[in-house]
C-alpha cells in the first residue's frame, strides 16, 4: 500500500494510500449545501458523533458563522466536489491569559476510512494549533470508536478520562473518552 502524500505545488491536494486524490481546504460559506448533505449522511451511518438522524437543520448563518473566525479552523475533505470528511479546531478561550487550549472534532464517511485522511487532518489541525501558540489540544471520542482511538493514540494523544454513560443510543448507554495531547513546540 502506498504512503499518502501531499502535492507541494498545491497544498490543498492530498493523495491517499489507495492513490485517490482529495482536496483538503478550509470550509467557506459557499460550502453550506455540501456541509448539510455531509452531516445528514454522517449522522445516518454512525454513532461516533453527536450528530443524529432527524436533528433540526441549522441555518446557513448558524452553520457557517465560525468559518471566518481567526480563532478556529474548519477543514473539509472533498472527493469529486463532495464533502466526505471534516475537521474543526478552536481555541477554547481566546484572549484568556492562562489558557492555551484548543478543542477539536473530526468526522469522516465510512467509505473513506483507512486511507490516511484522518492522519492528514490531524497533522494540519496540530500545525494550526501550534501556530496559534496552543500548548494543549483535546477532544471527545466515543469509547466504541476504535478506529478513531487508534488514530489519536498513534498521533500521541492519551485518554485522560472517561465520561460514563453520557450517550443513550438505540437503547444502549455509551461512554466517551476525554483525549488530549500536549503540543511540544
Amino acid at each position: 500500500m502506498a504512503k499518502p502524500s501531499r502535492d507541494l505545488s498545491n497544498p490543498d491536494l492530498f493523495v491517499s494510500r489507495s492513490g485517490a486524490v482529495f482536496v483538503i481546504r478550509p470550509l467557506k460559506a459557499d460550502d453550506y449545501e455540501g456541509v448539510r448533505a455531509y452531516l445528514k449522511a454522517f449522522s445516518e451511518e454512525t454513532i461516533y458523533t453527536n450528530q443524529y438522524p432527524g436533528q433540526p437543520e441549522k441555518s446557513k448563518e448558524q452553520l457557517t458563522k465560525g468559518y471566518t473566525d481567526e480563532n478556529a479552523l474548519y477543514l473539509g475533505v472533498f472527493a469529486d466536489d463532495r464533502l466526505i470528511g471534516a475537521c474543526s479546531v478552536k481555541i477554547e478561550r481566546p484572549g484568556h491569559p492562562w489558557s492555551r487550549n484548543a478543542v477539536f472534532g473530526i468526522g469522516m464517511l465510512k467509505d473513506f476510512y483507512h486511507q490516511g485522511i484522518g492522519t492528514e487532518l490531524m497533522i494540519r489541525m496540530e500545525r494550526w494549533a501550534r501556530e496559534k501558540g496552543m500548548h494543549r489540544i483535546e477532544g471527545m471520542v466515543r469509547a466504541v470508536n476504535l478506529p478513531a482511538i487508534g488514530l489519536y493514540m498513534k498521533r500521541g494523544f492519551v485518554i485522560e478520562g472517561r465520561k460514563r454513560e453520557c450517550a443513550f443510543i438505540d437503547g444502549v448507554w455509551h461512554d466517551d473518552y476525554v483525549i488530549a495531547k500536549i503540543l511540544i513546540s
